[in-house]
């Protein structure tokens, strides 16, 4: 059986990544659809953990950590089972993620081997089939998580500065995850789709 494609969708706060996926299903409604962290039991109680605590800051390294753990049940328990199968996994979020916000995001430059051995050693040979960053700038993309009604995440929270360094992160590191797109992501919903839609042709 021919193995499946795991296409990723990766970008910081407020640049459209759900709105793109949920067009997406409509496309690819036998895919799996999941996001990291979350796509697990264990994801789920990590992603509550990492997104919600208030009490007190999180060590960048414990959070390269917890995203770490909660990525080695995704891989087992939804990734490569959906792909050993032929089936798309279409995934918000992947250790991209962890190198943007916990490194640049966290200004942790020593931490950058450590995250690349871990995803190493976690994602071993299912590097996904494509990347695609939803690029826009910390301020439009801020402004919209403004407008959401379905309240902050402790990394909505963070400065411009922080978003900032985060996107940095993703448009240095994007190609060491293998095929990617970077898509301008401050245009119209309609707008993005159309490109999505092109980059995805491709990798038929």
């Amino acid at each position: 059986m021919k193995k499946g494609t795991f296409i990723v969708f990766e970008g910081g706060e407020g640049s459209g990544k759900d709105t793109q996926i949920e067009l997406l299903k409509k496309e690819l409604p036998d895919a799996v659809f999941t996001k990291e962290p979350g796509g697990t039991k264990f994801g789920l109680e990590m992603r509550r953990l990492l997104l919600e605590w208030k009490d007190g800051e999180i060590d960048p390294l414990a959070e390269l950590f917890f995203f770490s753990a909660a990525r080695v049940h995704f891989m087992k328990e939804v990734v490569r089972p959906a792909l050993a199968t032929g089936k798309t996994v279409v995934a918000n979020r992947f250790a991209l993620s962890t190198i943007a916000y916990q490194v640049y995001g966290r200004q942790r430059p020593d931490l950058l081997t450590l995250a690349q051995e871990v995803t190493k050693k976690v994602v071993g040979d299912e590097m996904p089939d494509m990347t695609i960053l939803l690029d826009i700038s910390p301020e439009e993309g801020i402004k919209r998580v403004e407008k959401r009604d379905d309240g902050k995440t402790r990394f909505d929270a963070e400065s411009l500065a922080f978003h900032a360094r985060v996107l940095e992160g993703y448009l240095k590191h994007i190609a060491d995850f293998g095929p990617h797109a970077v898509i301008d992501a401050s245009r119209s919903v309609e707008e993005v789709w159309e490109e999505v839609k092109k980059v995805l042709e491709s990798i038929r």
